[in-house]
């Protein structure tokens, strides 16, 4: 009796194995599986790249990267496909994503200053430009700087910067910086059949408040309102301000709160000079600061900075600049060309930028600008 149930023992024990073993193998059974999927998931989703089927390669590539397979390249084409369909908040999203998993990747940055341009956010393009700078190689530097350039000294024609916009969001209408573009832009120069100024007041109090981490979005409220003469409200939303990003957007506006509303010159210079540390090129600080010094019966200085302004303004006049600044940064092969872009970077101030341009090296044959 003994041994029999001795036996019985050791049969039990080898039970135990045998099915440990069986989870075992249908554990590394379901593993493979998944991974076969997951391969499976990326050739579909490279077919769609392929077939320009947009919708379908972004739902497969945001299936990819819901698993252990996400990496920055698809990242990157998810970025790609929503860009395409014209999902440009759900772009600039998966595209920090791709540049913080791989950022030696050209591509990624290239597509993120794409959305800064249209979207006019030349200091989020420069902080872009600073960053990227630091992972990409060498011969990648002229083709993010042509990008970081234009959207700091050009403007899109007004058509196309609108269209696109409009475009953005009929995608989504929930992408924030789209729409506070659109608006500023139109209240920079309305037309009749946009919307009035207090639907367009009414619209980014309301985006302000849902929104208070987009620093685009308080600059266009306060705009309008420094435009309208709304004085204390205009205040309030500057003091309302997250300190944490008050930047040069923030600055420029205290600078003219401070000028034409406090009557208070020596705090509007202080505040204008703050914002043209970040913003050198900036002439309506220049202008601001020129008119503080006037008031503080600063005359030299006061010249200085109105020449200044005469300087930026003649640099950058769009019917000039535009034109010439486009065939240039075609040609950045060439010595000379990045020259010529460096040389006009220091005329209007941003010497920094001037310095990357004369330390950059020809850019990689086929580096490509990003979609529009």
């Amino acid at each position: 009796m003994r041994r029999e149930s001795r036996g019985w023992r050791w049969r039990g024990r080898d039970v135990a194995i045998a099915v440990v073993g069986l989870v075992a193998i249908v554990s590394a059974l379901g593993f493979l599986l998944a991974r076969g999927d997951r391969r499976s998931l990326k050739v579909r989703a490279e077919a769609a790249v392929e077939a320009k089927d947009w919708e379908a390669a972004l739902a497969l590539w945001r299936r990819v990267n819901a698993s252990p397979e996400a990496t920055g390249a698809t990242w990157l084409q998810e970025g790609r496909a929503c860009l395409a369909i014209g999902r440009a908040a759900q772009a600039e999203d998966a595209l920090r994503k791709a540049v913080a998993a791989a950022p030696e990747n050209l591509q990624g940055w290239l597509f993120l200053a794409g959305i800064f341009r249209v979207e006019d956010r030349q200091i989020d393009a420069m902080n872009l430009g600073w960053k990227a700078i630091e992972h990409i190689t060498p011969a990648d530097r002229s083709a993010l700087l042509r990008e970081v350039t234009l959207t700091v000294l050009t403007e899109l024609p007004d058509d196309l910067a609108r269209s696109t916009l409009a475009r953005w969001l009929a995608a989504d209408p929930s992408d924030v910086e789209a729409e506070a573009a659109l608006l500023r832009r139109i209240g920079s120069d309305p037309r009749s059949d946009d919307p009035d100024r207090q639907t367009r007041r009414d619209r980014l109090e309301d985006l302000s408040v849902r929104h208070p981490d987009h620093p685009n979005v308080r600059e266009a409220l306060a705009i309008l309102l420094a435009d309208g003469r709304d004085d204390d409200d205009f205040r309030a939303v500057l003091d309302s301000w997250p300190a944490d990003s008050r930047d040069a957007r923030y600055w420029r506006l205290k600078g003219r709160l401070y000028l034409d509303v406090d009557r208070r010159p020596e705090p509007a210079a202080d505040a204008f000079r703050r914002a043209l540390a970040e913003l050198p090129h900036d002439w309506r600080s220049h202008y601001g600061l020129a008119r503080a010094l006037t008031k503080l019966n600063k005359p030299e200085e006061a010249a200085s900075e109105a020449r200044t302004v005469s300087r930026i303004r003649e640099t950058i006049d769009p019917l000039t600049l535009g034109p010439s600044l486009e065939a240039t940064v075609t040609r950045l092969d060439q010595a000379s060309a990045r020259g010529a872009v460096a040389d006009l970077c220091a005329r209007v101030g941003l010497e920094r930028l001037a310095q990357a341009w004369r330390s950059a090296s020809a850019p990689e044959p086929g580096a490509t600008r990003p979609m529009p």
